[in-house]
Formats: structure tokens, C-alpha cells, sequence
């Protein structure tokens, strides 16, 4: 049997505390679980506030692990708001998330905006008195000015953009235009989940274009539930590993720590069939790229364990 280990991974979608929603853990405390697994870095993600002084406390307090910090577009941000987009990027933000729980098509799947709505038994969230709608990226069939600034600002900046909660349309306009601006780095937040739900089809459309399946362990998990290890296998193999990224969507108080439920993740994608190979370039190799980072370790062996197997073996340094 492989047990395998989260040595080297890198994290694209972590929540941490302080925030309206519990958290497990406050960036401090996740970024020490994750340096203490062997992680090589982590980009945090608040759906309420860029997360620029999280990251700089965290970087402080857990010198040796790379932590990343980005803006989503929700309330907090003023919405589709090109200056706190300048401002984060300034001091160093490396993601622009497009809206996500005040995003109009949110509010369409869970019924308002803010919360993740009742999806069975499922009721978590704190709705939003003042984001009306819902933040929508699209005038029409066209992005509006906002959105365009937005985008243009990431690329100048070469930072990475990722889609959020957007429906489909707005995913597809967003990436058309971000493609014409010259942006490199493009996520799609989560496609199995139930914001934005994109078919196997259309996510093979979109990476056939560049971007990046984020595919996250949360989804598989008990609570949320979207989708089965196996159907995320069934998109693995569709958009390849080269344009996918395993991500946790971690830090709920009813999901394992960041490191242990990166791990369970991988470990029931394996189970299933994903090679060791595909993992590596997936958890590794393509966020590490993403956020600007050299993996530590880039070589996957393989080994006969029944507990404890770290599965990556430490290159040389080049």
C-alpha cells in the first residue's frame, strides 16, 4: 500500500479565521500545520477582505513556509472594484478572485447572496443586508468597464486571476478578454462545486484555452458532498493533469486541517487511479508555477508502506 504525504504541496484555496463564517484556525495557526507537513506554500483566500495582513502576520510568525495572499471581489472589496484590486496588488497580492459569495449567481443557486444556502441539510452562512443582487461581472453579453479594469490590472501585474462564483456566461466572457489582455494565469475556482457546476465539456473547453481546473478536496467531503473522488477522476483524465491544480477549499470547522485533508484528498484520487506522476504535477508543479515558486520537490517515486510514505523524493538543487 502507498500512504502518501503533502511533502511539497502548495495550497491555492485556504480560508483561516479571523471571519464571519468559524474557522478552524487563524492563518497562523494553519500556516504552522502546513510547514510542519512539509507544504511549500499557501495562498489564503476571505471571501470578506483582502487578506494582505493575515499573510503578513503569518509570514512573521512561519518564516519557512511561502504564504500568498489575493482580494475577492465581494463586499468587503466594493465589488468589481478596480482600486482595491490596485491596491492589493501593490503590497504584493498575488490573486484577484472574482465575487464569490455576493456574486448574483450565487445568490441564484443558494437563494441569497452571502450564504451557502440549504444544499440538503446544509444551512451556513450570514447573508449580506447590503450587496443588493448580487455582483455580476457582465452588462449584456459584454464585461463591463469595472471588469475590464479589473483584468487589465492583473495583467499587468502578472498576477493570477480566478472566476469565483461566476455562472458559466461570465466565466467564458471573463476568460476571452483576460486571454486578449495577455493574462498567463487563470483559474477556474472550483468547477465541481455548485457555484459554478461547469460540465466535464466546458472545463475541457476552458483548459483547451489555458486555464486551470482548481479542484478541491472540500467538495468530496461529507458536508458539501458535490462530487465523488471518482467523478473528479473523470475530469482529470478530460482537461489532463497539466491543466489542473488539487486544491483544500479548507479551514471549516467541520473539515479535517488544512494538511491532513490535502492528504485524505490525494490519497482517494490514488485509491482511484490517478498515478502518483499526475498528483505531483497537479498539487506541485502547476500551483507552485502559479504563485511563483520552485518546488522542493519534484521527483515522485514510488514504495511499498503500509503508514507514513512521503511519496516525493528532494531533487538537487539546480
Amino acid at each position: 500500500m502507498v500512504t502518501l504525504s503533502v511533502e511539497g504541496f502548495v495550497d491555492t484555496h485556504v480560508h483561516t479565521g479571523p471571519a464571519p463564517f468559524r474557522r478552524i484556525g487563524d492563518t497562523i495557526d494553519i500556516a504552522k500545520w502546513c510547514a510542519e507537513a512539509g507544504m511549500a506554500g499557501i495562498v489564503i483566500k476571505s471571501h470578506f477582505e483582502a487578506t494582505i495582513a493575515k499573510v503578513y502576520h503569518a509570514r512573521k510568525e512561519v518564516p519557512d513556509l511561502p504564504v500568498f495572499a489575493g482580494v475577492a471581489l465581494n463586499i468587503g472589496a466594493g465589488g468589481i472594484n478596480p482600486g482595491a484590486v490596485e491596491q492589493a496588488l501593490r503590497q504584493d497580492a498575488r490573486f484577484v478572485w472574482m465575487p464569490t459569495l455576493d456574486s448574483a449567481n450565487h445568490r441564484k443557486v443558494f437563494g441569497k447572496e452571502g450564504v451557502f444556502g440549504s444544499v440538503g441539510s446544509l444551512s451556513y452562512g450570514i447573508p449580506s443586508k447590503h450587496s443588493g443582487d448580487g455582483y455580476t461581472i457582465l452588462n449584456g453579453s459584454r464585461l463591463t468597464d469595472a471588469a475590464k479594469d479589473v483584468v487589465d490590472l492583473i495583467a499587468d501585474h502578472k498576477a493570477v486571476l480566478a472566476t469565483g462564483h461566476l455562472d458559466s456566461k461570465e466565466i467564458m466572457t471573463l476568460v476571452e478578454y483576460a486571454i486578449s489582455r495577455g493574462v498567463k494565469k487563470i483559474i477556474i475556482t472550483h468547477p465541481e462545486m455548485y457555484v459554478p457546476n461547469l460540465d466535464i465539456r466546458t472545463q475541457v473547453e476552458l483548459a483547451e484555452q489555458g486555464c486551470f481546473m482548481e479542484y478541491c478536496a472540500v467538495n468530496c467531503m461529507p458536508t458539501f458532498h458535490c462530487v465523488t473522488p471518482e467523478q473528479f477522476k473523470e475530469a482529470i483524465d478530460a482537461v489532463t493533469p497539466a491543466r489542473a491544480i488539487l486544491a483544500t477549499d479548507s479551514g471549516q470547522p467541520f473539515s479535517p486541517k488544512t494538511p491532513d485533508l490535502f492528504r485524505i484528498f490525494v490519497q482517494a484520487l490514488y485509491e482511484r487511479g490517478v498515478p502518483l506522476e499526475a498528483i505531483a504535477q497537479m498539487a506541485i508543479k502547476n500551483p507552485a508555477a502559479l504563485v511563483g515558486i520552485v518546488p522542493k520537490q519534484d521527483h515522485v517515486v514510488y514504495s511499498e508502506a503500509n503508514v507514513g510514505l512521503p511519496v516525493y523524493k528532494k531533487s538537487q538543487p539546480n
